[in-house]
C-alpha cells in the first residue's frame, strides 16, 4: 500500500519536473469518484495528469478517467511503481510457474521475468490506446528517482502441449499478464504531450 508520504513525494517530484515550461502546472487533490481523494496535476489549459497512487475499486478509476476526458483533451496517467500495488512481477505470484509453465513455452526465462500482472487500473489504462504505461519510480538501491516508461504487449498462452483427445483451450492473449519489451527512465525535466509525459530539454 502506498503511504500518504509516498503519495506526496510522487506528486511533488512530478510537479517540479513539469514546472519551468510556458504552461501552468497546478497540483490538485479532490474526491472525484467514490469516497477517497484523487491526486492529479493540471498542466496548461487542456492537460491533466492522473496520479494513480492508490487502488480504485469497482471501476472508479474508469469513471475518474472518463470525467477527466470531459474536461481536458490531454490525459496523462502515472502509476506509483512499488511492485506491490502496481507493476507487480507476475513470475513472483504464488503458483505462477505451476499454472503457466507449459503454456508459456514460447517465452525465454528473461521474458518471463519481465511479465507484469496488471491490476484493473493498469488494464484499463493500457486499453485507452496506450502502448506504453508510465510509472513514478521512487529512489531505490538500484534506481534513481524518476519517471519510468514501459512498452507492453499481451502475453499469449499456447496450449499446443495438451495431447489430442483431451480438452484443449484456445490459444489466447492474457488480459491480466503483459510483457514489457522496451523501457525508458527519465530523471530530468518533463513536458506533457498527448497521452504521455515526455523528457523536456532545458532551453536558455
Amino acid at each position: 500500500m502506498v503511504t500518504k508520504a509516498q503519495q506526496a513525494e510522487m506528486r511533488d517530484y512530478l510537479v517540479e519536473s513539469l514546472r519551468g515550461s510556458d504552461e501552468r502546472v497546478e497540483p490538485k487533490t479532490k474526491i472525484i469518484v467514490g469516497d477517497a481523494d484523487t491526486n492529479y496535476i493540471l498542466v496548461g489549459e487542456n492537460g491533466i495528469v492522473l496520479l494513480v497512487d492508490r487502488v480504485y475499486p469497482n471501476e472508479t478509476f474508469r469513471r475518474a478517467y472518463n470525467l477527466a476526458i470531459e474536461k481536458k483533451s490531454k490525459i496523462g496517467v502515472v502509476f506509483f511503481k512499488d511492485g506491490e500495488t502496481f507493476f507487480r512481477n507476475a513470475a513472483e505470484t504464488h503458483g505462477f510457474k505451476e499454472r503457466y509453465d507449459l503454456s508459456l513455452k514460447n517465452y525465454n526465462p528473461e521474458q518471463v521475468r519481465q511479465m507484469i500482472s496488471f491490476r484493473p487500473e493498469e488494464i484499463f489504462a493500457h486499453g485507452t490506446g496506450r502502448e506504453w504505461l508510465q510509472y513514478y519510480q521512487p529512489s531505490s538501491g538500484r534506481l534513481e528517482q524518476g519517471l519510468e516508461s514501459f512498452k507492453f504487449v499481451p502475453v499469449t498462452f499456447d496450449y499446443s502441449h495438451i495431447p489430442e483427445g483431451r480438452f484443449q483451450p484456445e490459444d489466447r492473449d492474457s488480459k491480466r499478464i503483459h510483457l514489457w519489451t522496451e523501457r525508458r527512465h527519465f530523471t530530468g525535466l518533463l513536458g506533457h504531450k498527448g497521452r504521455y509525459l515526455v523528457q523536456r530539454q532545458l532551453t536558455i
